[in-house]
This record gives C-alpha cells, structure tokens and sequence, in this order.
C-alpha cells in the first residue's frame, strides 16, 4: 500500500510540474482572470487522459512510448517561443497572443499536448496493477495545483515586470523543453 501511494505521488508531481511551467507562462501573460476556464481544461484532461491510457495501454504496445516522446516538449517549446516573442511585442499583441491561447480551442489543444505522456503513465501504471482512478485522480489534482499556483505565481512577475517575467517565462519552458526532450526530466 505505502509504495502504491508513494508511486501515485511522484507521478503526480511529474506530470504535474508540466502544468505548473505552461501556467507560469499563462499567468504572466495576464490570463489569471481566465483561471477558473484553465484549471477545468487541465482537470478533465489531466483525469480523463491517464484512463485513456489503461485502456490503450491494453491496445498497444510500446510504440506509443516511442512516437510520443516529443510532443509535450515541443508544445512547451512553441509556448516558450511565444512568450518570448510577447516579451517584445506591444501589450495589445500580448493581450491578442493571450485571448488565443486561452480560448477554449487553445487550451484543448494546449491540455491535449501536455497529456500525452499521461498517455504512457496511464498504459505503465495500468499494468502495473495500480487503480486507474486513483491514478487518475492524484495526477488531476498535482496538475490543477500546481495549474493554480503557476498562475498566481505568474501574475504576480507579471504585474512586477511583465516583458522581462514573459520572457523568462519563455526562456525557462525552452530550457525545460530540451531537457524533457534530452531525457534529464
């Protein structure tokens, strides 16, 4: 029992800090005000997504594993590279960018990109004999809260010193990027 809960709460953190990076960036490019429509996207996917992957864990083999390692990488990349790019830009361009990536199209493509790995949690975990509900349930509520604190931590580099918190922001998620994709994450 003490090595399942152990299990489910290192995989939560995991999968979570990809949350708590992106809503870094969301929060400081103003969209803390969009918080409730961000944290609902990043619930449903963050617990819908590892059941997904129990049952295509079942259907498929490691291939998956292999063919997906650079999605959540290259997303937080490309969101690095936009919020340098709205380091630099006009705060209405800024403010533009920001309405786009947070509009509910935006955050289904933004949820569905950082879930794939949850993709390979769910199929290792789900034959590892852990209860894919709980599974489930402790990745959601590591990556609403660490959703929720990147947001505020976000808004609050934002409001010191927007241009310089985006383009931090972006920097580190470009960082972070390599490193997931270079296998140190």
């Amino acid at each position: 029992m003490a090595d399942t809960v152990l299990t489910l709460a290192v995989f939560g953190l995991v999968i979570g800090a990809n949350n708590l990076t992106v809503s870094l960036t969301l929060g400081a490019i103003g969209q803390r005000k969009r918080q409730g429509r961000i944290l609902l996207v990043f619930a449903g996917f963050e617990f819908l997504v590892p059941l997904i992957g129990v049952w295509l864990g079942q259907q498929m083999s490691v291939a998956l594993a292999a063919n997906a390692a650079w999605l959540s990488p290259a997303l937080m990349a490309g969101l690095g590279v936009v919020s340098l790019f709205s380091a630099f830009g006009s705060s209405r361009d800024r403010e533009k960018l920001a309405r786009i990536v947070t509009s509910w199209h935006g955050l289904i493509a933004l949820s569905a990109g950082l879930s794939v790995d949850n993709l390979v949690v769910g199929f290792g975990l789900g034959l590892g004999g852990i209860s894919a509900l709980a599974m489930a349930t402790t990745v959601m509520c590591c990556s609403v809260a660490f959703a929720w604190i990147g947001l505020q931590v976000g808004h609050r580099v934002r409001r010191d010193c927007e241009a310089a918190g985006a383009a931090i922001t972006g920097a580190v998620l470009i960082v972070l990027a390599g490193a997931s994709l270079a296998g140190w994450l």
